[in-house]
């Protein structure tokens, strides 16, 4: 069986630009994505949504498939700091997705030692391309 393969903002970031084919996919709900911001030329596929906030598998993969990701597709998912972007690859691993990966520390990263993210790690801390919209 594959394994979820983990990367740094910087690492996930070489190999999208070393594949053209690979796709980044934004899995945070969709007031996350907006309001906080979202890397550069990503697909937004939400993990959990609003009101409920419980995933659902099945959904999430079919939308996966619908936007042409094939089983064997370099796909890199990214969330808010690692934890649901860890899980959506575990569920895509298990219906026989082959090269997938996630960003550990997500887009705003750690808290630090205020509670505050964004200061530590992440996408943006890192000085990978976001935009807000």
């Amino acid at each position: 069986m594959n394994k979820l393969t983990q990367y740094l903002p910087k690492k996930a970031y070489e190999r999208l630009q070393d594949n053209h084919e690979a796709v980044l996919i934004d899995v945070r709900t969709e007031a996350e994505n907006r309001f906080v911001g979202r890397p550069l030329n990503c697909l937004f596929v939400p993990w959990v949504e609003a009101p409920n906030c419980s995933p659902c598998p099945e959904d999430f993969v079919a939308t996966i498939q619908r936007l042409g990701c094939q089983l064997d597709t370099e796909i890199i998912l990214i969330c808010l700091n690692g934890y649901r972007s860890n899980d959506a690859g575990q569920c895509l691993i298990k219906r026989n997705f082959s090269n997938v990966a996630h960003i550990v520390s997500g887009f705003e990263g750690d808290l630090d030692e205020n509670n505050q993210r964004g200061n530590v790690s992440g996408w943006r801390h890192d000085g990978m391309p976001w935009d807000q919209c």
